[in-house]
């Protein structure tokens, strides 16, 4: 039910990205960067950290990959509440060596975005990926004329496709994104879950009548966390969107990651993403890796576990295959005049 229970509240905003603090992790920097959650006078902010070299010089234009984390209460480092991954920050660090920026973002209602939540009951799949269109805005600044990759986990992966129908990235990177609708996936991990069958049976049933768009009542107290009420309205939102239907219409080059050991995301989902849009789309298929990239048995327990394995980090592939194609990336806006305002990387050092 860990996984099943991953559809929570998340969010953001438009983009006025702004600096705060810096600290320093190995070879990398970061900073806060905030953007505002609506164009309201009074709207709230929603919190990410750009990440980048501390070794880069004063006037580089580094290009960026914006973040964007899986379902439920995911922060910007990849974690959830009790569940610690650092999938993302690691990333980040690893991204940060090979020369690059990232910016990775908390979700209205998650980590220092929490105060930008408003009632569960109001969100959708479209308020999220506006919100991820506005991140995408920001990242254009902070790139100040170089790249600007989306890359989308888990459901993440959605939202980037979603939100470059709305301001283009220079690529997407797909990462363990489901390749079907999410109520098969969300039945397939029903049937897989371990819990008794009366429990299945109901699940199932919730399941059926959300993709057909009617709210449930009374959800049983031990499916709550995944059907409760006040979650339903995203749900619906969300259950019938096939993103294989909307990577096809997708411009800009996309790169999917899939471990061939994901319990989530299978490399079936790897395929049929890039079947809907074989030119321009590469799949990497990474072996011995589970749902976040890190290296993993096939037993079901084992492989859970290492999610969360003190010291053990996203396979170094990753990272080397994102570098690759960021690099061979073009900027859309190459040959024009960088973007007016926003705040750039270098001037942010430790004690700068």
């Amino acid at each position: 039910m860990a996984a099943l229970a991953a559809t929570a509240v998340l969010f953001s905003g438009p983009g006025r990205a702004q600096d705060a603090s810096t600290v320093l992790a190995t070879d990398m920097c970061e900073r806060a960067i905030a953007i505002t959650a609506s164009p309201a006078p009074d709207a709230p902010e929603l919190f990410g950290s750009f990440a980048f070299p501390c070794a880069a010089s004063a006037d580089a234009a580094l290009p960026v990959v914006l973040m964007l984390a899986g379902s439920g209460p995911t922060d910007r480092d990849g974690n959830q509440p009790g569940f610690r991954t650092d999938m993302q920050r690691a990333l980040a660090e690893d991204l940060a060596g090979r020369g690059i920026a990232s910016l990775r973002v908390d979700k209205r209602g998650v980590g220092a975005s929490a105060a930008a939540a408003p009632d569960e009951a109001a969100m959708t799949l479209d308020m999220l990926a506006g919100d991820a269109a506005r991140w995408t805005r920001a990242a254009r600044r902070l790139a100040a004329g170089a790249a600007v990759v989306t890359m989308g986990h888990s459901e993440g992966g959605l939202l980037a496709l979603l939100a470059a129908r709305r301001v283009a990235p220079d690529g997407v990177i797909l990462a363990a994104t489901a390749g079907e609708p999410a109520g098969r996936t969300l039945a397939r991990q029903i049937d897989q879950a371990p819990m008794d069958d009366a429990t299945r049976s109901r699940a199932r049933r919730i399941l059926a009548e959300l993709i057909a768009g009617r709210q449930v009542d009374g959800v049983p107290l031990d499916l709550a966390p995944l059907f409760r009420a006040s979650v339903q309205p995203y749900l619906i939102s969300w259950l019938g969107v096939d993103p294989a239907a909307i990577i096809e219409r997708l411009r800009g080059p996309v790169l999917i990651l899939q471990g061939d050991r994901d319990l989530q995301v299978t490399v079936a989902d790897a395929r049929r993403l890039a079947g809907a849009r074989p030119q321009g789309t590469r799949v990497q298929i990474l072996g011995g890796l589970n749902h976040v990239f890190k290296p993993a048995p096939v037993d079901r327990a084992a492989n859970i576990a290492a999610y969360t394995a003190p010291g053990v980090k996203p396979d170094p592939r990753v990272a080397g295959l994102i570098a690759d194609f960021v690099s061979a990336v073009v900027p859309r806006a190459a040959g024009a005049a960088p973007p007016a305002a926003g705040p750039r990387h270098p001037a942010d050092r430790p004690g700068g």
